[in-house]
């Protein structure tokens, strides 16, 4: 299979169970979860190594307990932490909230989106990007050459994201009348594909006039933490596998599936499962 690196967050995600949907002013019950492993590096990538792929993640974590217990889970799954860098100071949780119909709500501490150091420039089948800020955008340029390059939708489409395929939920260009023309202002040139999630809709890959859909796979929803990042490991496995992009969105759709009929930030067990079986 391929070698991919995962360029995003590894982070220590507490989950509180609320009992009623969150509403301003409201008083609610709930139950503390505990913590878990989430982060789009984790929430991504273990279902790339269940998939077979070997799966590196750059990210940034503190020098305390909390980070030697992300590193612990995250090696326990099999994903390769050697472009982990280590930063004094405290790691910190993400508050989670999801509430009763499987909606959730995250409260991060604010963090500098420093690049981590000593990052491959070869050797790299597949580049992903989930990283806030524009300081990644030097280093997205560079691996452009040399390998193929995956990205989320940067929050407020603001900054750039050279790649060749973009990834972005329909509401984050709701106020965008040509959806190509802008993908391509944040993509650049080298963009083939803008790939949009549609929530009960589906997905749609988009290049100029061309529209491939996919439609959703009908699911109970728990939990739909880690959702968006479980689809972007579905369309890298699929892309990464020499799937067309049919077959590749399909993948996606059907991770995201698994991941919103799970209480789990990272994919669940029965994903594992249905990736053993031949289908």
């Amino acid at each position: 299979m391929s070698r991919l690196l995962l360029l995003a967050n590894l982070n220590c995600d507490h989950v509180l169970s609320l009992s009623e949907p969150l509403v301003a002013g409201a008083r609610l019950q709930y139950l503390d979860q505990g913590r878990r492993l989430g982060g789009g590096a984790a929430n991504t990538g273990v279902g790339l190594v269940w998939a077979g792929h070997e799966v590196l993640i750059a990210s940034r974590i503190g020098l305390d307990e909390t980070g030697d217990w992300l590193l612990e889970q995250a090696a326990g799954y099999g994903l390769d932490c050697r472009h982990v860098e280590r930063f004094g100071g405290e790691t910190g949780e993400l508050l989670v909230l999801v509430d009763s119909t499987g909606e959730r709500t995250i409260l991060r501490r604010p963090r500098r989106p420093d690049l981590p150091g000593d990052l491959p420039t070869v050797g790299i089948d597949c580049l992903y990007v989930n990283y806030p800020g524009s300081v990644v955008v030097p280093y997205m340029r560079q691996m452009l050459s040399q390998s193929f390059v995956v990205a989320q939708y940067p929050k407020g489409g603001q900054v750039r994201r050279p790649c060749h395929v973009l990834i972005a939920s329909r509401s984050d260009l709701a106020s965008q009348d040509d959806l190509w023309l802008h993908a391509r202002q944040i993509g650049g040139e080298s963009l083939q594909w803008l790939v949009l999630t549609e929530g009960k809709e589906g997905a749609v890959a988009i290049h100029g006039e061309e529209r491939i859909r996919v439609p959703a796979r009908p699911v109970s929803v728990v939990d739909t933490t880690g959702a968006g990042d479980a689809f972007a490991g579905g369309l890298i496995h699929g892309l990464a596998s020499g799937m067309a992009m049919e077959q590749a969105l399909q993948s996606a759709v059907d991770w995201g599936a698994f991941a919103v009929a799970s209480e789990s930030s990272i994919p669940s067990v029965a994903l594992q499962k249905w990736l053993k079986t031949p289908h």
